[in-house]
């Protein structure tokens, strides 16, 4: 379209886009028809690629018809009443929304609503911005330092100057690529696009360095790159060394990097335009995967001695760091919330936590660290704690000796419960009102009952003590399974003092294995159930007959799992009927068993909605919606309508 300047003096634009909408609905209705898009905000070489989930992962993609005058600067969630459906805008000049981001703001959200204060009355004594958190305390606060976060965008913001008379042509280019997400670089490059590709990816450390693999425009060469000097709080830095071409027309540019932090990395052309990269430098690796296992063994870590009623002490729980910038003081473990599992070491955000030190234990294990898992299964999973808990004593896990005791029936032994948090309520069916003091069995203080009638951005499930014993649920499991796996590698194939010998662990992995049955769903990190299949296998060849049986067994199950898949022509379900977080196993078991042709229809489909992008945070991304609500703090799109991207989600380690 055309902007023309038909006044007597000069006009200047804050902000103009081109609004690019995603297909409507969620699937599973209509699966074969959902298009989904994501962007690389790379100014004159960005890109905005829509992909259809399923059938032939159809490829669209969107340049800049004139690299001056439409580039992407950026990627703007349209938040303003659409009358329904999501959209987000191609931005060319983006100055006065970025005034408004810099403050965690945008149009028509500038201010917490009158209806939301009225909500959650602590939010009514003036709140930092328009965006909750689930603890109804305080609001989300501003995520802008100066020149950084929010204050620094991905692209230069620019506003768009029309002089009297003055006409500016704002056009964008559609072409489909040949055969899917694959052929995308080839299809840029037709379109007269720079192409850009990294290994070993968008985020570097001083110990890894990088290749940024560049294609110029059709009739260009590369002149420089550059990064960035490091602004705000970000430190980081790229040092950048042009090499010679390759006959394949890309030209490597080595990459050493330094600091942390954000930095964008400019690479100019002969023909005077420029692509953009952005990158994400961390610590070295080995001191970043270290301070996390420090954070989870020591900081995060409830100490066995917490008299804790509901016996979730000797675990890692969800830590709350986000008081300390206001208060000084110290942060802690988050005991209570409207979403008992969160609190109660199942489900994601539970269970994440001990599966997160289970990882770290299983890749590079130290002493203290693996016997912090040995106490997270002795005391908390698999075992009870008399003298800091509350009768009734309950492990997360239900145990064989519970089952000869008669406190539990045989069906469920092996089974891991739904949360080790619950709530007292009163009303049908365990309906609210909730008790604020008790847990029926116990004095407790629920600071969060008052949430238990009000959806505050996702499910706020107060489950009750019957609810909690609930053992269905097969995504709670493989969470679990893997802290028998880490710490039967730790027993077998270090020499690191543990509490049981090696083939307790492997057992224990292999029973709560086979709860995972024969569903016709993937399970979220069900990988771990390949790698304990192969110990079982292998142990029973060398002669134990039991581990063998177990062995037998959970191959026959997931073999059936695998051939349903394989004939299912979208095998992608889970709890909401179409997700991305069972894409992992379908491919794992279909590899495992033989079937490249299925596990690579499925890859195809992963690559529909998770993208190779040089904006770091959308390289390989994977996208959800409404998990921000069910496991995190910050609702940033809350009150608006507009879904929440899960774009650094769990699913994108998963995919």
């Amino acid at each position: 379209f055309n902007l023309t300047n038909g006044g007597r003096s000069p006009v200047e634009v804050g902000a103009v886009g081109l609004a690019m909408p995603e297909s409507p609905g969620h699937p599973p209705a209509g699966i074969e028809s959902v298009v989904w898009n994501d962007a690389h905000v790379g100014g004159a070489h960005g890109w905005v690629e829509f992909v259809r989930v399923v059938g032939d992962e159809a490829t669209l993609l969107v340049t800049p018809a004139d690299r001056i005058s439409s580039p992407l600067e950026a990627w703007r969630p349209m938040m303003e009443d659409l009358g329904g459906g999501d959209a987000y805008e191609w931005v060319v000049a983006s100055a006065a929304w970025a005034a408004e981001w810099a403050n965690n703001t945008q149009w028509p959200h500038l201010a917490m609503s009158d209806s939301l204060k009225q909500q959650y009355p602590p939010f009514a004594t003036d709140p930092e911005t328009p965006w909750p958190t689930t603890d109804g305390k305080r609001a989300m606060p501003r995520l802008a330092a100066s020149g950084g976060g929010a204050a620094r965008p991905w692209v230069d913001p620019t506003t768009l100057l029309l002089r009297p008379g003055e006409t500016s042509s704002i056009a964008l280019r559609l072409q489909l690529a040949e055969a899917g997400p694959r052929t995308r670089d080839a299809a840029l490059a037709k379109m007269g696009s720079a192409v850009l590709r990294a290994v070993p990816g968008y985020v570097l450390s001083p110990h890894l360095p990088g290749t940024l693999f560049v294609r110029p425009p059709a009739g260009a060469s590369v002149s420089t790159a550059r990064a960035d000097p490091p602004s705000g709080a970000d430190t980081a830095t790229l040092d950048a060394t042009l090499r010679a071409p390759l006959p394949s027309g890309f030209v490597p540019v080595r990459l050493t990097a330094a600091g942390y932090g954000e930095v964008r990395l400019r690479v100019a052309f002969s023909d005077g335009s420029e692509a953009l990269a952005h990158y994400y430098v961390l610590p070295p690796f080995e001191r970043q995967v270290a301070a996390l296992g420090a954070h989870l063994a020591d900081v995060a870590w409830l100490p066995r001695e917490y008299p804790d009623p509901f016996g979730r002490s000797a675990s890692v729980m969800p830590w709350d760091r986000s008081i300390c910038p206001y208060s000084g003081e110290p942060c802690g473990h988050v005991l209570n919330d409207a979403r008992a599992y969160d609190a109660g070491l199942s489900d994601d955000a539970g269970g994440g936590n001990p599966l997160c030190l289970a990882a770290k234990v299983r890749a590079a294990p130290t002493a203290h660290e693996a016997s912090r898992v040995d106490e997270y299964i002795r005391w908390t999973l698999y075992g009870v704690k008399p003298d800091t808990a509350s009768p009734p004593l309950k492990s997360l896990q239900i145990r064989e000796e519970e089952v000869a005791a008669g406190e539990a029936d045989a069906e469920s032994v092996d089974g891991v419960r739904m949360t080790m948090f619950y709530y007292n309520c009163s009303g049908p069916k365990g309906a609210p009102p909730c008790s604020d003091a008790s847990s029926g069995h116990f004095a407790w203080r629920y600071s969060e009952a008052d949430k238990c009638h009000k959806p505050f951005g996702g499910p706020t499930w107060c489950m009750t003590e019957t609810m909690a014993n609930a053992t269905y649920r097969g995504f709670n499991y493989p969470h679990q399974i893997s802290s028998y796996w880490a710490m039967y590698h730790v027993a077998r194939h270090t020499t690191l003092p543990t509490v049981r010998d090696w083939h307790w662990y492997l057992y224990r992995a292999g029973k709560t294995a086979l709860k995972l049955g024969t569903s016709n769903v993937g399970f979220m990190d069900g990988t771990v159930a390949r790698e304990v299949l192969a110990a079982l296998l292998l142990e029973g060849e060398a002669g134990n007959t039991t581990l063998a049986a177990i062995g037998a067994q959970l191959r026959g199950q997931m073999q059936r799992r695998q051939q349903r898949w394989a004939v299912t022509p979208h095998p992608y379900g889970s709890e909401f009927g179409f997700d991305t977080t069972g894409q992992e196993e379908v491919v794992v078991w279909n590899l495992y068993f033989g079937n490249e042709t299925a596990a690579k229809l499925t890859v195809d489909h992963v690559l529909s909605y998770m993208r190779s992008s040089p904006t770091w945070p959308y390289h390989g991304g994977a996208r959800s919606w409404g998990d921000v609500g069910n496991n995190g703090k910050y609702l940033a799109t809350f009150g608006t309508g507009v879904q929440d991207r899960g774009q650094m989600h769990y699913r994108a380690g998963l995919n």
